[in-house]
């Protein structure tokens, strides 16, 4: 089902406001109505002791345990992995079914995978990259804001072809999939910049300075070859859309387009798929605090917010444990649009977009860090700080037990990669180690 008709009927700016108020009050009801059963999502957790040592076994087929900290983020293409962690490296190893990874060993213990070349930072590294689609270049991004850039020479070998350093300190990091060597970044001061590689150059596409305070996330939104924008985001309240390769800001939203009495402080973001049903480019966008707002990102409406996801918290939690920390869209021909959202606090909340409501919920045990929907819209990955990564079906995830759990970690789940062709999960995790299950 798509969503066409948030553009047929143009809303004015009190009138699209009073049905913002309406759906949050049929949202009220929905939760009122339908409440997640407590008792329910026990009886799921609460397993017999044989499931119970089932569930603390490693059930990954592969790992990686070279990094000496945390690992902070991981990328997967063309049978490799490059991974970003806080001992101020980033290493690429190998994941492709060889002599030392395939399966597990006649005791059937994980394999570990093979090192292939080691990126040497003096900070953190928060975001890194194996551009897409042709896989020819490296790119890793520090908290220093230092970008270094390698470019393939043969398999197996890189060579460091540029170093760039725009901010003091760099809040993410962003490729896009669908060109090659075009890259974007924001840093603590606001900044937004964006470059282009090609064989003997970098050159710097755009730079924006239009947010106030952090930068905290962006995406690139393909129309053409000739026409690509950026949407990004800031700790001020404020939204921009960029054009690439003009460097314009083609339209600006910021707390007064909301009407919020708070300030909404945007860190997550997520613009919808391309897909045969749904021609309009929307803009999922979350806060620290569950403010969510729904975009149009052609006619620049604002489709929907509310200042917070969930209605109440209880006294010994904090607005802050209401961040929304991971968005996911599902557009489907033959079901409803859905919008999965995923909190700190550990809810799941799946939105049906043609109709503003809260579709179905849960809440896991500690915070979630990363949500991922499938191509085939039939699987939803949800990892979590309590070390696993679920899987559901994402149009009946409520009180139902995931289909599949992959365990192995001792500490939480920061995030993860899905390489769909070969049916490999990959993880990042916060005890340094990654895993390789097969899904």
């Amino acid at each position: 089902m798509s969503v066409e008709n948030f553009d047929q009927q143009p809303i004015e700016e009190d009138a699209e406001y009073l049905e913002i108020n309406e759906v949050e009050e049929e949202i009220e009801q929905i939760n009122n109505e339908e409440p997640v059963d407590e008792e329910g999502e026990g009886e799921d957790q609460m397993m017999d002791d044989d499931q119970i040592e089932i569930d603390m076994t490693n059930n990954s087929k592969g790992y990686y345990d070279l990094h000496k900290d945390s690992v902070f983020n991981i990328d997967s293409y063309g049978g490799i992995c490059i991974t970003g962690s806080a001992d101020d490296t980033a290493q690429v190893w190998e994941i492709k079914d060889n002599a030392i990874n395939t399966k597990t060993n006649q005791d059937g213990e994980p394999v570990e995978r093979k090192m292939l070349f080691e990126i040497k930072h003096a900070e953190s590294v928060i975001n890194c990259y194996l551009t897409r689609p042709k896989g020819l270049y490296l790119i890793s991004g520090d908290m220093n804001g230092l970008i270094k850039v390698f470019k393939t020479i043969k398999k197996g070998t890189w060579e460091l072809i540029h170093e760039i350093q725009q901010v003091e300190e760099l809040q993410w990091l962003k490729i896009n999939n669908e060109v090659e060597g075009m890259f974007s970044f924001g840093g603590s001061d606001g900044s937004v910049w964006c470059y282009q590689l090609t064989k003997n150059d970098c050159s710097l596409l755009m730079s924006g300075f239009s947010h106030q305070q952090e930068c905290t996330n962006g995406q690139f939104i393909n129309y053409s070859l000739d026409d690509i924008q950026l949407l990004t985001i800031s700790t001020d309240g404020s939204i921009v859309l960029w054009s690439v390769y003009t460097g314009e800001a083609l339209m600006k939203w910021t707390d007064a387009n909301f009407k919020s009495q708070s300030v909404p402080q945007w860190i997550s973001l997520e613009v919808s798929p391309e897909n045969n049903s749904q021609q309009q480019k929307l803009a999922a966008i979350g806060s620290t605090e569950g403010a969510l707002a729904l975009l149009n990102l052609q006619s620049h409406q604002v489709i929907y917010f509310t200042t917070a996801v969930i209605d109440t918290i209880s006294e010994h939690e904090e607005l802050s444990d209401l961040s929304i920390e991971s968005i996911s869209w599902l557009l489907s021909t033959s079901k409803p649009a859905l919008l999965v959202v995923g909190l700190v606090r550990g809810d799941l909340l799946v939105f049906d977009i043609p109709t503003l409501k809260i579709r179905s919920q849960l809440k896991l045990e500690e915070a979630i860090t990363k949500t991922y929907i499938t191509s085939d819209n039939r699987r939803l990955f949800v990892s979590s700080m309590d070390g696993k990564v679920y899987t559901y079906d994402p149009f009946q995830i409520n009180n139902e037990q995931s289909q599949w759990v992959a365990h192995g970690h001792n500490m939480g789940v920061l995030g993860f990669a899905v390489d769909e062709k070969n049916g490999l999960l990959i993880t990042a995790g916060d005890d340094g180690v990654s895993l390789v299950f097969e899904c």
